[in-house]
């Protein structure tokens, strides 16, 4: 479902768990698209078949930034993609959101799915409870599959530098790709900037 943004809006992820964002919408220029477009190609990938949940994947994941402990970068890039992705008017935007401009990038990782591949259906709360909501920016749209399905039964497929926002709590999956490439940007937003209450499990990685 589109939503029109507007200042004085918010919108409940209580009462609408999934949200989509046309390019229009996201306060991101051209050329931040392009510098995020750049850094994702500039990453290192590992290809990941197994999530804290003990749930099944298969997709390659570059990640910028953890909290297996506590909110960390982890890479040279990591501060470049919070320079743009939480940059005072992004925080404005994710506050129509979340209700707040006081947020925490808990863990922000690039997502590479290609044939074959799909993210098994988990809740991103299983990782960390402190997590209030994912942005997910889509920098492909030339593939066919690899559609974003909720346990209540809604699917979408986002064109690229479109944004989905989804609450934490809503189990949801990615279906398997058929062709193509699907690339996307996830942030984990959150509130708290304290230390993970939740022990994490290693990610099962194929070699």
């Amino acid at each position: 479902m589109n939503v029109q943004l507007r200042n004085e809006k918010k919108f409940d992820l209580d009462e609408q768990a999934t949200l989509l964002f046309e390019e229009k919408e996201i306060p991101l220029s051209k050329q931040e698209w392009q510098q995020l477009a750049d850094l994702l190609a500039r990453s290192e990938y590992e290809h990941i078949i197994g999530g804290d949940a003990s749930e099944s994947h298969s997709v390659w994941v570059s990640r910028y930034f953890n909290d297996i402990e506590s909110p960390e970068a982890l890479n040279d890039l990591s501060r470049h993609v919070e320079a743009i992705v939480m940059s005072q008017k992004m925080r404005r935007f994710y506050q129509c959101f979340t209700g707040t401009d006081r947020l925490c990038l808990r863990r922000c990782q690039a997502n590479r799915l290609q044939k074959d591949d799909y993210i098994g259906e988990h809740k991103d709360q299983d990782s960390s409870p402190d997590y209030l909501a994912t942005i997910v920016f889509h920098f492909s749209d030339d593939y066919s599959g690899g559609r974003f399905q909720t346990s209540e039964r809604q699917s979408y497929k986002p064109q690229a530098h479109m944004a989905l926002v989804n609450n934490c709590s809503v189990p949801h999956q990615v279906t398997k790709v058929e062709s193509g490439e699907r690339l996307t940007l996830a942030c984990f937003l959150s509130t708290s900037f304290a230390a993970n209450k939740k022990p994490r499990s290693a990610f099962a990685i194929k070699e």
